[in-house]
Parts: structure tokens; sequence; C-alpha cells
């Protein structure tokens, strides 16, 4: 029994986001804590996505208006987290 294509897709979505925060962000913290964020904004955006927010479009289970949009939201959170304790 292989992984469901929809766990790898969700895998993909949450590596590419996060290397794409690190290019732009910089070395704002640690890596596991940048990960650890998009996870948080992965399941974020599928639990609006089942509210019926933003639920189209979608690619097989995956919605990924509502990822990205909760996603970009957690990083921002924890880009001004790891800011201010970085002062």
């Amino acid at each position: 029994m292989g992984l469901s294509p929809g766990l790898v897709l969700a895998g993909l979505v949450v590596v590419i986001l996060t290397q794409a925060t690190r290019v732009a962000a910089g070395r704002r913290g640690p890596y596991a804590a940048t990960l650890g964020l998009s996870v948080i904004g992965l399941l974020g955006g599928e639990v609006l996505a089942a509210g019926g927010h933003l639920a189209q479009p979608s690619i097989g289970v995956l919605h990924p208006v509502a990822d990205v949009l909760v996603m970009v939201v957690t990083q921002a959170a924890g880009a001004l987290a790891f800011a201010q304790t970085a002062e």
C-alpha cells in the first residue's frame, strides 16, 4: 500500500512554501520552526476550506488557495515573532 497522492501533494506544498519563505525572509529562525509554521498553515487552510470558505479550486483533496493564504499569514506571524525575540 503506497502513500496517498493527497499526502504527497501536501508534503510538496509544505516544502516548497517553506523554501520560498527561507529565500524571501532569509535566516530568520530555525528551519524546523519555519517548517512547523508551514504545516500549521496547511492544516489551518484545510480547516478553512472544510468550513466552506475558499473551498474552490481544489486539486484532489487539497485546496491551494486557502492553504497558501493561511500559510502566508502564519509565516508572517512567525516572522514578527522571530523579529521581536531578536531585539
